[in-house]
């Protein structure tokens, strides 16, 4: 009240001004920003999973900064899911930086950004030698050593004004306002204080003329060192939890989005890339959220499976804690009657997965029907119902409660297990997305490699070359009233549905390759129905998945910079060919960045065959490559 006007906030009720920044602190009063980040509630979940899986209690303000597996995991680029690192340019940077102290990370941080991007290439070639380190002023290597000769933080321009001009540390804070802020006015008022005071050091002033342009140049997109040093080190803690305790690390980045499905697909896929085992939700290992087992492999949370409320997941977890592990599905229904676990609840853990612990009822059975009941999981939720109200009443009874209630367990139907892809269609209903796998994620290297599209790319596509992969989900055999056979087929990828007919010779000639649960690869073009405007897929040519990658590929190029090959490479690399013989040829591209030149080379020892596990083990080695068809 003795600086500026206030008022009492209507949800609060704490005083506020409604003077922007700038008035607010030139009247005298000091503008503070607080930050609040997702990623501090990610590591204090991580760390809450390391202590209760490995006993192991992390303070993530003590992780050691020169910690070995953790640059090691920055030198590859496997930064999804660390703070500020995971975009793809910046893992291009962190596999060509290699960084290995952490000003390096402090000063990628600071660069990668509009502006200062521009100067990467050039802190990366001055780290390793590629580039000669210069100073405009030898007296400028004290503050310009750790950056390699480059002005990255509005900190450097500040020391530096002082030591080269003798400036005041409110003069110099002066300049990175007028700098950053592009004041120009003020900009003119200190620079001939500036070439004043760096003359009067002994300075030349044409070279401080060409400093205070670098620095009128830079310093409107300078970033704060100190900024860029809390985000580096926030990056620091999530990177370390991920390189030692993946597991712990990925389950809390996962409950962190478990409200955005394509955010949980995307660090799904990042789990199997890395080596991580995601298994669906269990009623005897899942909590409500995503969670790590003795087994070192992540759970589903039980709260992910739509009509599974907070409510029910509690009651699961206070009855498992208090009586133990659920013995079988009937110990289930005994220990939570219908007050907890209702019909919905009971369907959608069943048809998640959360019941596949008791190995006796297959999930299609919950869902078979009998004389009395609509489904197995009503006879079951009855037969809890039942139980429970039989044990009260024993309990009230004269004689007290009977070790021994006379209610026998219902009978487990015959039913036949659903095909796979139904099993995970019905899977998809109630989680949003496939958990058990996918039918097709052995065929991710002839997707990647020969399709040009996708399902759900060919909503909106008028083209002729179409090329695409699927899974046949639903097959209709039928008879025109001229006698003639032809079907209705549906299909099915990673992203969507296609439905279309086949009539004549095509449905003679593709009618037994395109069967239920078959992978299929799908070659032909958009064209108009029958006395209609209204597009629809034409096919010219079906083959069958698996034999697509044998068939089509001859040879796989391996791309490696100089700086990689290494004899540990050389070694892994002869070992992973030695294991993987075929008919595919390999070749290799060494290149020499430095002096832009590249080396062509091919095995005449080695055929192998270019598979899904061949491929993973390559991306593991950090190598890039091409498939040739």
């Amino acid at each position: 009240t003795k600086y500026v006007p206030v008022q009492s906030d209507k949800d609060s009720g704490m005083l506020v001004s409604q003077f922007d920044n700038s008035v607010a602190e030139s009247a005298g009063l000091l503008k503070m920003d607080f930050l609040g980040l997702k990623t501090l509630s990610i590591i204090k979940n991580a760390v809450k999973i390391v202590d209760k899986v490995y006993d192991v209690q992390i303070d993530p303000e003590e992780v050691p900064l020169d910690d070995p597996e953790t640059y090691a995991l920055f030198k590859r680029g496997d930064t999804i899911g660390i703070f500020q690192y995971e975009s793809a340019g910046m893992q291009k940077y962190m596999k060509e930086l290699e960084p290995t102290a952490f000003e390096d990370l402090i000063a990628m941080n600071a660069l990668y950004r509009p502006g200062p991007l521009e100067y990467i290439p050039n802190f990366i070639n001055r780290k390793h030698g590629r580039e000669p380190i210069t100073y405009d002023l030898p007296v400028m290597e004290e503050y310009l050593k750790s950056t390699y000769g480059i002005t990255v933080y509005q900190e450097q321009v500040m020391l530096l004004s002082q030591k080269l001009a003798n400036f005041t540390k409110g003069q110099a804070d002066m300049l990175r306002k007028a700098m950053g802020k592009k004041k120009k006015k003020l900009i003119d008022q200190l620079y001939p204080l500036f070439i004043e005071g760096g003359t009067s050091n002994g300075h030349p002033k044409e070279v401080l003329d060409k400093v205070w342009k670098d620095w009128e140049a830079f310093a409107s997109y300078a970033f704060n060192k100190s900024h860029s040093t809390c985000y580096a080190f926030v990056a620091f803690q999530t990177a370390y939890l991920k390189a030692h305790y993946p597991a712990a690390f990925m389950a809390a980045v996962l409950t962190n989005s478990k409200n955005d499905i394509s955010k949980i697909t995307f660090f799904l896929k990042e789990c199997k890339r890395i080596g991580l085992t995601v298994l669906g939700p269990d009623v005897n290992e899942s909590f409500s959220d995503f969670s790590v087992n003795k087994e070192g492999h992540i759970r589903f949370g039980m709260s992910a499976l739509k009509g599974v409320g907070e409510g029910p997941v509690e009651e699961i977890l206070t009855e498992r804690k208090e009586g133990g592990p659920f013995q079988s599905i009937f110990d289930f229904m005994r220990r939570l009657p219908m007050k907890s676990v209702n019909k919905k609840v009971a369907e959608s853990l069943a048809l998640g997965g959360g019941f596949d612990c008791f190995p006796e009822v297959e999930r299609s059975t919950y869902f078979q029907p009998s004389d009395k009941y609509p489904s197995f999981i009503e006879h079951l939720l009855k037969y809890g119902a039942a139980y429970t109200a039989q044990k009260a009443q024993a309990a009230n009874s004269l004689f007290g409660a009977s070790d021994e209630i006379m209610i026998p367990e219902p009978k487990v139907p015959e039913v036949e297990n659903w095909p796979l892809i139904e099993k995970l269609n019905r899977e998809k209903e109630v989680t949003g997305l496939y958990i058990s796998g996918h039918p097709l994620d052995d065929y991710r290297i002839e997707i990647d490699q020969f399709t040009n599209t996708t399902f759900e790319g060919m909503t909106d596509s008028t083209s002729r070359d179409i090329k695409v992969a699927g899974i046949v989900t639903s097959v209709q055999h039928r008879i025109s009233k001229k006698g003639n056979g032809w079907g209705i087929f549906q299909f099915q990828d990673f992203t969507g549905s296609l439905e279309f007919p086949l009539f004549g010779e095509d449905y003679q000639n593709f009618k037994n390759l395109l069967e239920i649960g078959q992978c299929v690869f799908l070659k032909g073009g958009m064209q108009k129905r029958w006395n209609s405007e209204e597009l629809q897929f034409s096919l010219k040519e079906v083959n069958q998945l698996e034999d697509l990658g044998k068939n089509m590929t001859e040879s796989i190029l391996v791309k490696i910079p100089l700086e990689k090959l290494t004899e540990e490479l050389v070694e892994k690399l002869d070992y992973l060919c030695s294991q993987a013989k075929g008919t595919h040829k390999i070749r290799f591209l060494l290149i020499d960045s430095i002096n832009r030149e590249k080396l062509k080379m091919v095995s005449k020892h080695y055929t192998i065959e270019v598979d899904t596990e061949f491929i993973s083990e390559i991306e593991k080695l950090g190598l890039k490559y091409k498939v040739n068809a």
